[in-house]
């Protein structure tokens, strides 16, 4: 017995060490494959991070296009990735320099709001009269999704005149459009069924990276003298900073003052506020808002009409307030004379019993009266039969005495 207990032991002990060395065994092979992933997506990252060129021209220009302001050449780009960090725009021109002026670079995201937007003068970027490649900095614009580069020439015939290079080679990307940037409305589609389609020949230069928060609009608040604007962007912020940007390009810089995930611009100025916030990795984010035309004196005219009416509806309360008082009073008078209408009618019940008491006494004494009128007439007869009687007697008896005589 005692050895048949002691082989079940044994036999336990060698199931249990079994047991325990294969979930060791399991543990090293996930730890194992986990190291392998975490190496393979290392891999990837650091693969990913090496600037990437997006473009669709074919790297030979066939002529170059080019005009006054607000119309500016757009191209549209789909990144690799839902998150896509822009380095650099490359743009193929010639730019015959003369006086200072400047250009307009604008990054429009899928929902055509402007993440970037920047101001260059031609001379710090073009060469004079030369065609060839150009490369605009960017500083790490981080974009999610499809987006937009847009470029405003700001022709002028008495000043610099960008001519930006255009493939109408096939096949045709239809990415490439001509718009107006004060209205944000597409003019023509250089597309391939267009009368002259073709690819502007701007590229850019990026990574992808993965998508940060968003900077999104809480809300837009309107005073007398001026508009607020709130918003929030709920990740790590570096610095931030914004600008007004009116037309033909003209730009003033505005504070911009953090409360928590909170951002808060004010402007006195209407335009586009662009809004821009840096990240701890150098990145930035950024969206805008179009502050319309007339809004301070819209607000300033609704503030007069809100004021006429609060001095018109005071005004209303206060009538009603007299009315309420006026008519709690008519409702105590109406108590009072519910009351006295109340004792009138008992007084008019009484006064009928009495009427109708009167009456019967009426009623009885006029029937007195009759029974005393014909008692009188009877009187009355007998009274003149007492007063005949003896004077008929006296005739009687002289007219005897006559006759005797």
């Amino acid at each position: 017995m005692g050895s048949a207990v002691t082989v079940l032991k044994l036999a336990g002990e060698m199931l249990i060490n079994s047991f325990y060395h294969y979930i060791l065994m399991v543990n090293s092979v996930r730890v194992f494959s986990i190291l392998v992933l975490v190496a393979l997506f290392t891999s990837f990252v650091q693969a990913s991070a090496s600037p990437l060129e997006l473009s669709h021209d074919d790297g030979k220009y066939d002529y170059g296009w080019s005009d006054f302001y607000p119309y500016a050449a757009m191209v549209k780009f789909t990144p690799p990735s839902a998150g896509y960090k822009l380095k650099a725009i490359k743009l193929h021109a010639v730019c015959f320099l003369r006086g200072y002026a400047n250009f307009y670079v604008q990054i429009w995201d899928s929902n055509l709001n402007t993440p970037y937007w920047a101001t260059f003068t031609f001379n710090q970027i073009f060469k004079n009269n030369t065609l060839e490649w150009y490369a605009i900095d960017l500083p790490n614009v981080v974009i999610t999704g499809e987006f937009y580069v847009v470029i405003i020439p700001m022709f002028a015939l008495d000043g610099p005149q960008l001519w930006i290079s255009v493939d109408d080679d096939p096949p045709i990307s239809n990415a490439s459009f001509i718009i107006d940037v004060d209205s944000r409305t597409i003019l023509a589609s250089l597309n391939a069924t267009s009368k002259k389609p073709g690819d502007f020949m701007v590229r850019v230069v990026g990574e992808p990276t993965l998508p940060l928060p968003e900077v999104k609009l809480n809300s837009i608040e309107v005073n007398e003298d001026e508009i607020i604007l709130s918003f929030t962007y709920p990740g790590e912020v570096k610095s931030s900073h914004a600008t007004l940007m009116k037309s033909y390009g003209n730009s003033f810089e505005l504070n911009v003052t953090r409360v928590g995930s909170t951002l808060i611009v004010k402007t006195n100025e209407t335009g586009t506020v662009n809004l821009y916030v840096i990240t701890p990795d150098s990145e930035l984010i950024g969206t805008s808002v179009k502050v319309g035309g007339n809004l301070i004196p819209l607000y300033k005219e609704l503030l007069a009409n809100y004021t006429l009416l609060k001095l018109k509806a005071d005004s209303m309360q206060n009538t009603i307030n007299s009315l309420v008082e006026e008519n709690s009073a008519l409702k105590l008078s109406l108590g009072d004379m519910e009351y006295a209408f109340f004792d009138l009618r008992n007084r008019i019940s009484e006064l009928i019993g009495n009427l109708t008491s009167q009456k019967q006494q009426v009623a009885e004494l006029s029937e007195s009266l009759d029974n005393l009128r014909r008692d009188n007439g009877i009187l009355a007869f007998l009274l003149v039969v007492a007063i005949m009687t003896p004077i008929l007697t006296f005739l009687t008896r002289r007219l005897k005495e006559r006759k005797w005589t």
